[in-house]
């Protein structure tokens, strides 16, 4: 484990105080039916039988596009002014998988952001006429990084940007209409992507695999976790014990993969993944101030090399890794892991996890499976459920201003919110037992989208925004028992889908009211609501029948595609600054004036990159593609990237390389040595262990592991030397009376070195 961030304390917590209402509350505190791909004639069909169309062959396709804007804006997610991004760290993309089967068809979307709004979806399928698309049949679900950008949702709450305790000028509470730029810049790529996918459709099959991953998330908020079974506790005095389950019983493990082959000549060829897995994405915080798709970015990044390298094909293959999140309200690393070199160990081990999901997906392959489709939108209009109220009004609660675990808020530290406290003795009507701040009817959706997908024997339901794992249980439950009969053994929850509408907990998690609780807008029960209308619509799927009528609703809010692409960028650079001489683990870095916020990085291709000198010239070994690079620019256009060195690069003459819109520059060559940066540690059974030096927060950003599995080291042993090789990270201290290892005499397989003398004995 990488060492942890100290805590941000007297900042705006990223998850609590979200939005306008929240801040202006304390303050004043203070002072048709619809059935995709079924015909509008056919008939209902029995109970229990299923929608087949033997013989039919499936078309796959796969695309990806860039949806990274500018930069100087705010990152989503934290909704705080402390959160901006003065460059880029990750790039952004919406990832698509299209699958066709006769007249159905439905795209798959997973996009690195905080969350995603229906309007843009609905803009995004106007963008493709003549293809089949519509707001019915692309399933899109945000990663739910926050270091994505903020400013270009549909409706004005979630464009809200909070100030922080050390700058209480800056902000943005009352000119919350999305940015008409950068709507339209990503409204176009996520068409662009669809677009690719579509126009790659061959023959194709899929499979389904699934597998578990522990250890690697935390529920944070057990407390109101625990009230579903009855245990009243304060917060942070609970414990994962109290759980029938223990800590297994407190997250949600499952790791679903669709493993998407092409078929060509008889032969399947991997192209594509569809991923989910429960996992907040606020493993980077909002101090880090670059763009980045934190740990799910790495994982689609390191699933696509692994697939690559498993199935022999060539590093530069396309493979779309689309990683779209599930019940993740109240699951996260991100208390434990901070910061992006522990974003990529997180999202190593979570790609590990979804390889050898895809590894038993190859076992159940199918060219002909069934796929069927329904979709409709539910209104949130106080309708009652199991005899309870559900709210017309989206309120956001006292509880929600406290801040979560991962990060108390300065309403907090002066005493005015408390989560699991903030709240009424007794419930009061829809809303419960939360303190009710502003409303934010006109600032929220009032409608959210539902979908349900069988694609074989699963069905994947979709969720407008952040579930619990406890919501998430009880639709998966609630969903299989209603259609196990007609031969579906699994439900796929999807999460941040189809419209972000904040938070939704079971109403024993909303009655506690923690951050989640205080985060559930439509009141105590609504996500009973939505759990009833999902599976009403997968039973109907399995049924054969029609899709209830979906509630006519305008999820636009006045916001469409209007403005222009962003501008070409500066005609040329000027270098500023070149690079120093660097070891493995450096950064070497390179500076130039150009055009402001990042404006001259192109679209969809690589803007800085390093290249090795060798015989054949200069070859590219890393690029902002990737997660080796950093780049920051402000708003005067004054540019630096840096790289930062592998611990197996090759040693020898190095430069940049930038390849803006309008000019390219080269850098000075510098020099990569090999580094001196083994530490030698003794260990239990009389064992060495070589460790390199740990990342620190926000100033390294690439994971390294924490030992040398290999190498070698050659002992001083009363006077003479003994060389040892070493396997699994443990090297054998030879015997003798005096025994040490020399400046230089350890080294790992690539030749990295301890720099100083190691005295054993």
């Amino acid at each position: 484990m990488q060492p942890r961030e100290p805590e941000c304390r007297g900042r705006l917590n990223p998850m609590g105080s979200r939005y306008r209402s929240t801040i202006l509350g304390l303050v004043a505190a203070l002072t048709l039916t619809v059935t995709v791909g079924l015909p509008s004639h056919a008939d209902p069909r029995e109970p229990g039988t299923v929608l087949k169309r033997a013989g039919q062959t499936l078309l796959v396709g796969a695309g990806q596009a860039d949806i990274t804007p500018v930069t100087g804006g705010f990152k989503g997610g934290w909704a705080c002014s402390c959160a901006k991004a003065l460059g880029q760290h990750t790039r952004l993309y919406a990832r698509v998988i299209v699958l066709q089967q006769g007249g159905r068809k439905v795209a798959l979307v997973a996009e690195d952001l905080a969350f995603l709004s229906a309007g843009m979806i609905r803009d995004a399928a106007a963008l493709l006429p003549g293809r089949g698309f519509s707001e019915q049949n692309i399933i899109d679900s945000a990663t739910h990084t926050h270091g994505s950008q903020t400013g270009f949702m549909n409706f004005g709450a979630y464009n809200s940007v909070l100030p922080e305790i050390t700058n209480l000028t800056e902000f943005n509470l009352t000119e919350t209409a999305a940015d008409p730029a950068m709507y339209s810049f990503m409204t176009r790529q996520l068409a662009k992507a669809i677009r690719q996918a579509d126009s790659s459709l061959a023959p194709g099959a899929i499979g389904w695999g699934r597998t578990t991953l522990s250890g690697l998330t935390e529920n944070r908020s057990l407390e109101a976790h625990l009230a579903a079974y009855g245990i009243d506790e304060p917060p942070g005095t609970g414990s994962v014990d109290q759980d029938p389950q223990g800590y297994a019983g407190t997250i949600d493990p499952a790791v679903d993969v669709l493993r998407v082959d092409r078929v060509v000549k008889g032969k399947r060829r991997p192209i594509a993944v569809f991923t989910t897995f429960a996992n907040h994405g606020t493993v980077v915080k909002e101090n880090f101030p670059y763009y980045t798709a934190d740990h799910q970015g790495a994982a689609e990044r390191v699933l696509a090399d692994s697939i690559r390298r498993t199935s022999h094909l060539k590093p530069t293959a396309k493979v779309v890794t689309a990683f779209a999140n599930s019940d993740a309200g109240d699951m996260s690393s991100g208390l434990t892991y901070s910061g992006p070199a522990d974003a990529e160990l997180v999202g190593r081990r979570e790609a590990a996890a979804m390889l050898r999901a895809w590894r038993q997906a190859g076992h159940h392959m199918m060219r002909h499976p069934v796929m069927d489709l329904r979709w409709t939108r539910l209104c949130m209009c106080g309708q009652s459920v199991d005899g309870h109220p559900t709210d017309t009004t989206p309120i956001l609660g006292l509880a929600q201003a406290a801040g979560s675990e991962e990060g108390r808020t300065i309403f907090n530290q002066l005493g005015l919110a408390h989560e699991g406290v903030s709240r009424l003795p007794l419930g009061l009507g829809a809303q419960g037992r939360k303190i009710a701040l502003l409303p934010e009817k006109g600032e929220m959706p009032q409608d959210v989208p539902l979908t349900a997908l069988r694609l074989g024997d699963r069905m994947l339901v979709t969720w407008p925004g952040e579930a619990t794992v406890g919501v998430g249980k009880l639709v998966r439950n609630s969903v299989l028992a209603t259609t196990a009969a007609s031969g579906i053994k699994q439900v796929v929850f999807t999460g941040y889908a189809g419209e972000y509408l904040d938070y939704w907990t079971t109403p024993q998690e909303y009655e506690a009211q923690h951050y989640e609780g205080g985060s559930t807008v439509y009141g105590q029960y609504a996500s009973l609501l939505v759990r009833d209308a999902i599976v009403d619509l997968a039973g109907r799927l399995v049924r054969g029948q029609a899709a209830p009528a979906p509630h006519p609703f305008d999820p636009n809010n006045g916001t469409h595609v209007s403005a222009a692409d962003y501008g070409a960028g500066a005609g040329q650079g000027v270098v500023t600054g070149q690079p120093t001489d660097a070891t493995r683990l450096g950064h070497p870095s390179f500076s130039w004036t150009g055009g402001a916020n990042g404006i001259d990085r192109p679209v969809g291709r690589a803007f800085v990159r390093v290249q090795r000198q060798t015989p054949r010239g200069w070859v590219t070994i890393s690029d902002d593609l990737g997660l080796q690079m950093l780049w920051g620019v402000d708003a005067a256009g004054q540019y630096q990237a840096r790289w930062e060195v592998p611990l197996d690069e090759k040693p020898g003459a190095h430069r940049f390389l930038i390849t803006a819109k309008r000019y390219t520059l080269a850098s000075a060559p510098f020099q990569v040595g090999r580094g001196a940066v083994l530490l030698p540690v003794v260990t239990s059974g009389n064992a060495v262990q070589l460790i390199y030096p740990p990342s620190q927060v926000n100033v390294d950003w690439t994971y390294r592991p924490a030992m040398a599995p290999t190498g070698r080291i050659t002992f001083l042993v009363d006077g003479r030397t003994v060389r040892v090789k070493g396997a699994n990270g443990r090297f054998r201290i030879p015997a003798g009376a005096h025994v040490s290892i020399p400046a230089g005499a350890a080294r790992d397989a690539s030749g990295n070195r301890n720099p100083e003398e190691h005295v054993i004995r």
